[in-house]
C-alpha cells in the first residue's frame, strides 16, 4: 500500500498543476498531529510524583501510554489504584494539562513532521496553516512553543495562519475544525490537505469539501473517535517521511 506521505506528495502535484496561480495551503492540527501527546502525559504524571513525593509513575514508559489524554482513567484502572488516589491524580492532570501544553520541555514533535512542514513552506505560493481546538485565550503560547521546537528545522509559523477555538472548552471541536478550514478559504487560500489525529474532525471537514479536493490525512497517534466515521478522500499513517513525499511530487 502506498505510504500516506506519498499520497500527499501526489495530491499536491495534481493540485498545483490544476491551480497554477492559487495560494495552496496544507492545514495541520497541533496536539496528536504535530506534537506527540504521550510525552506531555508522561511529563504531567511524573510531575505529580515529584510534587507529591509518590512513586506511582516512576516505571511508566512512553510505550505504556496507549490512550487519549481524556482517557487517563484507563491507565489508573490497569494499575489497580483506589478511588481516592485516582481522583487526586485525575484532578491534578486536568488542572495541569492546558498549562503544560506551553512548557517547551514537556512537548516533543513527531519525528519528521517539521521536515514535512519545512518542505511545504519552501514551495512557491504554498503555505502551512494551523487549526487547533486549543482556546483562543492561549493564542501566543502555541506559536512560541512550536516556533521554538521548529527553529532547528527552519520552520516558523505566523499568527495569521493559526486558527483557534473561540468558543471555550465546551465547544464542538469538529465544528471548530470546519470553521478553521473556512477561515483559511476566506483568506484566499485553497486548502489542499488537512492533517488531524481525530477521525471525527476529518469527517467534519469532508462534509464541506464538495469537490473532494482536500486530502484528509489521519495521523494514527492517540485518538478517541472511531476511524469508521471517516468519509471522503482520506489516508492514514503516522510516519512522517519527507523522502516519500518528495518522491511522489
Amino acid at each position: 500500500m502506498q505510504h500516506w506521505m506519498a499520497f500527499l506528495g501526489s495530491h499536491f502535484r495534481k493540485m498545483r498543476k490544476k491551480y497554477v496561480n492559487d495560494k495552496l495551503i496544507i492545514v495541520f492540527d497541533i496536539d496528536g498531529t504535530i506534537l506527540d501527546m504521550r510525552f506531555i502525559i508522561l511529563f504531567i504524571l511524573r510531575n505529580f510524583d515529584k510534587r507529591n513525593k509518590s512513586n506511582y509513575f516512576s516505571k511508566l514508559r512512553i510505550s505504556d501510554i496507549d490512550f487519549h489524554e481524556t482517557q487517563l482513567k484507563l491507565l489508573l484502572d490497569r494499575m489497580g489504584l483506589n478511588t481516592e488516589d485516582q481522583e487526586s491524580i485525575l484532578s491534578n492532570f486536568e488542572n495541569l494539562f492546558l498549562p503544560m501544553l506551553t512548557i517547551k520541555k514537556a512537548n516533543k514533535p513527531f519525528r519528521g513532521v517539521f521536515e514535512i512542514i519545512r518542505w511545504f513552506q519552501m514551495q512557491p505560493n504554498t503555505y502551512v496553516g494551523l487549526n487547533t481546538g486549543r482556546p483562543e485565550s492561549l493564542r501566543f503560547r502555541p506559536l512560541s512553543s512550536l516556533n521554538f521546537l521548529g527553529k532547528e528545522s527552519g520552520v516558523r509559523f505566523s499568527n495569521e495562519l493559526l486558527f483557534m477555538n473561540k468558543k471555550g472548552l465546551s465547544a464542538n471541536i469538529p465544528l471548530i475544525k470546519r470553521e478553521g478550514i473556512e477561515y483559511f478559504r476566506n483568506l484566499g487560500f485553497r486548502v489542499f490537505a488537512f492533517v488531524d489525529n481525530e477521525p471525527e474532525n476529518l469527517k467534519a471537514v469532508a462534509e464541506i469539501d464538495s469537490k473532494s479536493e482536500i486530502l484528509l490525512l489521519h495521523a494514527e497517534s492517540l485518538f478517541k473517535s472511531p476511524k469508521s466515521v471517516m468519509t471522503g478522500n482520506f489516508v492514514s499513517g503516522i510516519d512522517y517521511c519527507v523522502e516519500k513525499l518528495r518522491s511522489a511530487v
